[in-house]
């Protein structure tokens, strides 16, 4: 009899180990697939992406819907074209390489601007759907950086533009962050061709609130990707706008959010730069005083922070034209874990240094208020550039008086399908 308890234990014990064991393999083998996918748009030099974004709001005393069509179609040589309309404006914004295009849907007006010319620094409300278009392939890419383990569901077909596309099913809610906060409650569940390793689709539920009240809302947001072309070839009339009949040339469109010249920058233009300690993730310290004889540029940044992520290409581009003339580039990331951010430079191939601003002292120390914030001090330890939500253009011009061997940086790059806007608090 005790033999039989004893043999009985033993394959519940059993059991239960193959059960965790599968258990832990399925983990790794859909952190391991998201990571692939990742990997896959964050590689991709050119892609095409159609979505329609769906969201439910609700709480117990109100309810809404919003639908959001959505295009971001992209190329290298600076050609690009997103597309965004909601209920609350719709908006397209194209460029050939040399000329970019920005038209208001609604209001039929647009403007025409060379293509290092960047646009207005706010976005205004009839181009917030554009900012989910230019953000379709980077939440993508970078998806797989906050996660420590991610599960995977099976297998399911999902009508897709009038086709069936079989798909593995992975989900990971709040408990597999690295790091997650505690006024936020959500779970994502990821639908994965199999085929072609591409998104097809993305289901979110999440317990938050509004703010400044705090009041408790539910959101339910399903994006379905009709169309995923990683590395295609384009049309070049894709890049071409042509305005309707009734459209108006507009100088520049309305700036809700203009700030005075002197609410523009902190006190510390034109001052010696505060002493920074920078802590490697070796443990290894770094003041900014030792880089005194050569010039710092210092960017403050975050991957949620959308204007951040979209100044990464400017940034790469101009770090090639300075950084082997002896401008010190530094970034410090405002992240809740470091490495997410670690991930995401890896991902985009950033190759300067950058440091984790843990509990944000680093910020504090620079008077920071929002990101992007650049930052660039000469070789006496002067602030001579303080910028928040800069245009990469400004940060050209302060550069090239930096001295002679900079000259020739006050000249844009080539145009990036990127630009930056209000900056993130």
């Amino acid at each position: 009899m005790l033999f039989r308890v004893a043999l009985a234990l033993s394959l519940i014990l059993v059991q239960a180990s193959q059960v965790f064991a599968a258990k832990q393999a399925k983990e790794k083998d859909a952190l391991a697939l998201l990571n692939e996918v990742s990997q896959r748009y964050a590689d991709a030099k050119s892609y095409h992406i159609e979505a329609v974004e769906e969201r439910n709001s609700s709480n117990e005393l109100e309810r809404s819907w919003q639908k959001t069509i959505l295009k971001a179609v992209v190329v290298p040589g600076g050609k690009y074209r997103y597309e965004g309309r909601s209920g609350y404006g719709g908006a397209i914004v194209v460029s050939d390489g040399s000329t970019v295009w920005d038209y208001h849907v609604y209001e039929h007006d647009y403007t025409q601007k060379p293509g290092n010319e960047e646009k207005q620094r706010v976005i205004p409300q009839e181009e917030m759907p554009l900012m989910t278009a230019r953000n379709l392939a980077t939440i993508t890419a970078h998806r797989a950086d906050r996660l420590k383990s991610a599960a995977l569901l099976g297998q399911e077909t999902v009508p897709v533009g009038g086709r069936k596309v079989r798909c593995y099913v992975v989900h990971y809610s709040d408990d597999d962050l690295k790091k997650k906060r505690d006024d936020l409650k959500s779970e994502w569940t990821i639908w994965i061709d199999k085929e072609n390793k591409t998104v097809v689709k993305t289901l979110n539920r999440e317990h938050t609130y509004l703010l400044p009240n705090r009041i408790p809302i539910f959101e339910e947001t399903t994006v379905t990707y009709g169309v995923v072309e990683l590395g295609q070839q384009e049309p070049e009339a894709t890049f071409r706008f042509t305005p309707p009949a009734d459209a108006k040339l507009v100088e520049k469109f309305p700036d809700p959010f203009h700030r005075s010249a002197e609410n523009a920058t902190a006190s510390l233009l034109g001052k010696p730069a505060p002493e920074l300690t920078f802590k490697g993730a070796d443990g290894n310290l770094q003041t900014l005083s030792g880089f005194r004889g050569k010039p710092v540029f210092l960017e403050f940044w975050a991957t949620w922070c959308e204007p951040c992520v979209d100044l990464i290409g400017d940034l790469k581009q101009l770090y090639a034209e300075t950084g082997s003339k002896g401008l010190i580039w530094i970034s410090v990331d405002s992240d809740e874990d470091a490495t997410t951010a670690t991930q995401f430079l890896s991902r985009e191939h950033v190759v300067w240094p950058n440091y984790h601003d843990e509990g944000g002292t680093l910020g504090k120390l620079v008077q920071r208020e929002g990101i992007p914030l650049g930052i660039l001090i000469d070789s006496e330890g002067k602030v001579t550039f303080y910028e928040s939500g800069y245009r990469i253009n400004e940060l050209r011009a302060a550069i090239a008086k930096l001295g002679p061997e900079f000259g020739s940086v006050a000249k844009a790059g080539p145009a990036s399908s990127a630009n930056p806007v209000k900056p993130s608090e």
